[in-house]
């Protein structure tokens, strides 16, 4: 079932249910006004009859009425007096109102005395003074004496049909408008859920055809828009990891091959007697080195951002490493962070390196600060070499990049790793050259809050 069919039927069944207790609300609102009307037409009808039995014309009052332990009964003193049960006179006509029809009957020890109209025989005797309803009949009785009660009759045909018209209603209307709804959900939500088709086939296309070139088109308002600019966003960068990860083997195949090939070299020529032991086992130190420091290197880029932050004395860190490298150290004797000791030992390392290869008789100072806003620790390596020029300068922190024309051995990954940690510790790596001559290298660190 689709996403549009579930959205129309929820929307029908959410109309019918409103309107199902709505009418639900309605119907015994209705049953209890028209039944309430019907107790008082009945109340008037017993209230004529009493007046006939005592003399009275057109009275629509009943005598007031008392109740004891056998029920209500009237408390009029004369009208038993003014109505023999024994009188053999014409039984009065029956008293109802024009459009109405209705019954009483006079009874005495279950014996039925007198009757005005023909009373309904699907009603039992009853002496109950509340209304109740048999078949189409309303029906109550009021006391008398002790011995003799008036019960009287109204038809209800006309109250129930009505409840039942309303029923029908109540069901017509809830059918037709949770129809029409469901229609106008189903033709509404075409539009409206365009973006998720869209979304829909993009995706069976790049499952099919593995193509992340693939864009959905930014339709649609709300949610549905974040989420087509977030799956773009998503492959988007898919697509970049997929061109790195291309890149990144081709080129680690390609540093991978120097090394072993010059293994394989030199252990042919010890093996035809062109090279000694001893030089055999300083090149193949050498590339074992070159190869170590390349994994490790490869191991950083791969992780991606994934750097353990513990807590840690950045300070401490850099005068343990510039003491370890011979190089003076200028800052603060603490300044505490948070971040990968591993990962940031290696960037200052990289920097110190570079330093070294490029600028061998330059002086080389690292120092410790803060920005001015107090955000970032700023690390810098500062050496006073030839620098670079502006198109290396541009290039020099991609990943296997060497300047045309180096002669140093090196591969390339060495700035591609400094810019991967200050990536995952929410800073950046600025490269700028010196006047009058030398590079400075600045890894900034964020001690803030990242956001």
């Amino acid at each position: 079932m689709s996403l549009r069919l579930r959205l129309a039927l929820f929307i029908a069944v959410a109309i019918a249910l409103a309107l199902l207790v709505q009418g639900f609300l309605g119907y015994a609102s209705f049953e209890r006004l028209q039944m309430g009307n019907l107790e008082r037409e009945l109340d008037a009808y017993l209230g004529r009859v009493a007046g006939q039995m005592e003399g009275r014309r057109g009275s629509t009052r009943m005598p007031r009425p008392d109740r004891d332990d056998s029920g209500l009964q009237f408390s009029s003193p004369n009208l038993m007096e003014r109505f023999r049960l024994d009188d053999s006179r014409p039984i009065p006509l029956n008293p109802t109102q024009p459009g109405s029809i209705a019954h009483a009957r006079l009874v005495r020890e279950g014996q039925v005395l007198r009757e005005w109209g023909s009373f309904p025989s699907n009603v039992p005797l009853s002496s109950s003074p509340e209304p109740r309803l048999e078949d189409n009949w309303l029906f109550r009785s009021v006391r008398l004496s002790p011995e003799v009660y008036l019960q009287g009759a109204v038809e209800a045909s006309q109250v129930r049909a009505s409840l039942a018209g309303y029923q029908q209603t109540v069901l017509f209307t809830t059918l037709v408008v949770a129809l029409l709804g469901a229609l106008t959900a189903w033709v509404l939500s075409g539009p409206a859920l365009r973006p998720l088709q869209h979304l829909l086939q993009t995706t069976r296309r790049v499952a099919d055809s593995g193509d992340l070139s693939l864009r959905v088109p930014p339709e649609g308002s709300g949610e549905l828009r974040h989420l087509s600019q977030t799956f773009n966003q998503m492959l988007s960068r898919l697509s970049a990891f997929r061109q790195r990860e291309t890149e990144f083997t081709r080129n680690a195949a390609h540093e991978l091959r120097t090394p072993l090939t010059s293994l394989r070299l030199q252990l042919d020529a010890l093996q035809q007697g062109l090279a000694s032991p001893e030089e055999t086992l300083s090149v193949v130190r050498e590339e074992v080195e070159r190869m170590t420091h390349l994994s490790e290197s490869l191991l950083t880029l791969a992780r991606e951002g994934r750097g353990q932050r513990v807590g840690l004395d950045l300070a401490q860190l850099a005068q343990e490493v510039t003491q370890k490298a011979g190089v003076p150290y200028q800052g603060p004797d603490h300044l505490e962070t948070s971040g990968d000791p591993f990962l940031l030992r290696q960037a200052l390392e990289n920097l110190l390196s570079n330093s070294q290869k490029y600028a061998p008789d330059a002086t080389i100072t690292v120092e410790l600060g803060r920005s001015t806003d107090n955000q970032f620790a700023i690390l810098s390596v500062s050496d006073t070499g030839p620098g670079m020029t502006p198109e290396v300068l541009e290039r020099a922190t991609e990943a296997f990049y060497r300047a045309p024309g180096t002669r140093i051995s090196g591969n390339g990954l060495g700035l591609s790793v400094v810019t991967q940690v200050a990536e995952v510790h929410g800073g950046r790596l600025v490269l700028k050259n010196l006047e009058p001559s030398g590079l400075k290298a600045e890894l900034w660190i964020r001690t803030g809050p990242q956001g």
